[in-house]
Order: C-alpha cells, then sequence, then structure tokens
C-alpha cells in the first residue's frame, strides 16, 4: 500500500515533464518551420526582384504570389505585387495589392503614395488626393508623393496647389526635369507665363533633349506673341523627334508670315516716289466715279438741248402770231 502510495506522485511527475517536453519539442519544431517559411518567401520575393529587373512582370507577380502563400503578412511581398501590376497597367489589382500591405502597416508613407498612384492612373483623382493628402502628412519629404500629389491637384484644376506640390518636390529632388517641365506647365495654365519660361528652361539645362519640354516653351512663347521664339522652340522640339509636330507650329509660322507681309506693306507705304515718277504718274479715279461724270454730262446737255429747242419754238410761234395779223 505503501508502496502505491510512493508511485503515484512519481507518475505525475512524469506527466508534468512529458507534457513540457512535447511543448518544448513543439515549439523548436515551430520555429524551424516557421524559420524555413520565412527564408522559402524571401527566396522567392528575390526570385521576384530578379525578374522586374528583367521587366518580366509577369514572372515577378508569379514569384511574389509563392512567397505571399507563405507569409500571406509579408507587407514587402505585397508592396512589389503592387509595383509589377502597376507596369502591366493592372491599376485596379495594384490598388487592391497596396490595400493589403497598407492593411499590415498603416502608417507607412510610401505604400499610401503607391495606392494613391494606382487610383490617379485609374482616373479616380477624389480618392487618389486623399491617399496622397494622408501621405504626404505622413512623411512630407518623400519625393514621389510631393510629385504624384502635383500631378492629382493638377487633374482636379488646383494649379496653385499643384505648384506649390511640384515645388515641395523639387526641394527633395532638385534634378528632376519631368517636375520642372510640369511646374511649368501649371505656371503657364496660371497665365504666370514668365515664371513658366524659367520652369521650362530649368528642365532643358538638365535634359535637353526631350521635345516635349521644347514644345511646351515655344507655346508659351507663342502665347506671349513672340513668334520668332515660339518658332526656335517649336523647331528644335521637331529636329529631337521628327514625328512630333507641336500643334502650334503651323499657327507660328502664319503668323509670322502675315507679319511679314504687313510689314513688307508699311514699307512700302512709307518709300517716296521719285520726282521723275511723280511727274508722270495719274492715277485714274474709280470706274464708279467716271460713270457718275457721264451722266452729269449727259443730264446737263440734256436740259442745254430742251432750253434751246423751248426758246426755239417759243420764237417760231411769235413769228407766225404777228404774220396772221
Amino acid at each position: 500500500m505503501f508502496r502505491k502510495q510512493m508511485e503515484l506522485p512519481m507518475t505525475r511527475h512524469h506527466r508534468v515533464i512529458f507534457i513540457l517536453f512535447l511543448f518544448c519539442l513543439f515549439w523548436v519544431i515551430s520555429g524551424i518551420s516557421f524559420g524555413d517559411t520565412i527564408q522559402d518567401a524571401t527566396v522567392w520575393i528575390n526570385n521576384g526582384k530578379e525578374a522586374f529587373k528583367n521587366k518580366d512582370y509577369v514572372s515577378a507577380i508569379a514569384a511574389y504570389d509563392q512567397a505571399l502563400l507563405l507569409d500571406q503578412f509579408y507587407t514587402e511581398g505585397w508592396k512589389l505585387r503592387g509595383d509589377a501590376l502597376l507596369e502591366l497597367q493592372r491599376y485596379a489589382e495594384a490598388a487592391d495589392a497596396y490595400d493589403r500591405a497598407i492593411a499590415i502597416d498603416k502608417t507607412n508613407a510610401e505604400l499610401l503614395g503607391k495606392k494613391g498612384r494606382a487610383l490617379f492612373l485609374l482616373g479616380n483623382f477624389q480618392d487618389a488626393i486623399d491617399q496622397y493628402t494622408r501621405a504626404v502628412s505622413l512623411n512630407p519629404n518623400l519625393f514621389q508623393n510631393q510629385d504624384g500629389y502635383g500631378d492629382v491637384l493638377t487633374a482636379l484644376n488646383r494649379f496653385s496647389e499643384a505648384d506649390y506640390a511640384y515645388t515641395n518636390a523639387l526641394k527633395i529632388q532638385p534634378v528632376n526635369n519631368a517636375t520642372w517641365n510640369k511646374k511649368g506647365e501649371v505656371l503657364a495654365k496660371m497665365y504666370r507665363n514668365k515664371e513658366a519660361i524659367s520652369a521650362f528652361n530649368k528642365s532643358i539645362e538638365i535634359y535637353p533633349e526631350s521635345a516635349e519640354v521644347w514644345n511646351s516653351l515655344g507655346s508659351v512663347y507663342f502665347t506671349m506673341g513672340n513668334m520668332q521664339k515660339a518658332l526656335t522652340a517649336f523647331e528644335k522640339a521637331i529636329s529631337l523627334d521628327e514625328s512630333y509636330i507641336p500643334q502650334k507650329y503651323g499657327d507660328t509660322l502664319s503668323r509670322i508670315a502675315k507679319d511679314t507681309q504687313t510689314g513688307s506693306n508699311r514699307i512700302s507705304e512709307s518709300n517716296e516716289t521719285p520726282e521723275e515718277v511723280k511727274s508722270f504718274s495719274f492715277t485714274l479715279p474709280p470706274a464708279i466715279y467716271i460713270l457718275n461724270y457721264v451722266m452729269i454730262i449727259i443730264g446737263v446737255t440734256a436740259i442745254i438741248v430742251i432750253t434751246v429747242l423751248g426758246f426755239v419754238r417759243r420764237r417760231t410761234e411769235k413769228k407766225e402770231g404777228k404774220n396772221q395779223e
């Protein structure tokens, strides 16, 4: 009896130890499995990055999907998937992918900006502006967010705010020629032409081979009435891209030709005629005036003839009366 009582506590003790052993074993196995899962997911992510680098976006998405099957809370995997979808112009799917990443990391300004970009490309400007507003408030020092914010504001015709956003973007990345061009276009829409020209020239200084920027510069000069500078800018755009014919190029040529013709007429009118030409020159009056003169002469002649005939008739009648007496 005493022996049985001794065995019972020992058995319970062994059971506790055995349970603790199983728990530790499960924890170790789970840790190893979880580590392998993370490692495998990372391998798939790296494969996707390599495919993306080679512009094989479909393969990149397939690799990212494998990674996300292993770890659905892999924030970078969702972000990279969205980037690849964006390149394929599958904007709605890209927005969904960024949304999944944001659900995991709600205060990530980069993710919010990327979702805003996808919504902007979908034409959903109001939702895009909401995303960018939040992104910029979280981190105002990301170039792509300030630049994208300016794009959406421009699409909404909020030009003054767009100019402010582009200015902030250029403070972060001052050598971005595309943003200088967009800033110039916004300034031109507000008729701040001198500032617009300055912005376009800055863009050209950074990258002088852009036909688009030369065209934008020419358009501002055209608006200002400086046809020669507009023509120079348009011809530069055409020289950079022969298939690129600026919209106002033909109008500029017409205006220059018209101005040239007007100038020639003024010069001709201002020149004096030499004396020898003046002495022999005779300008006939217009035909209508000649006709009027002829009609007047005929009328006067008719009156004179009628008057004379009447006078002669009266004299004749008087003579005949005297004879009868």
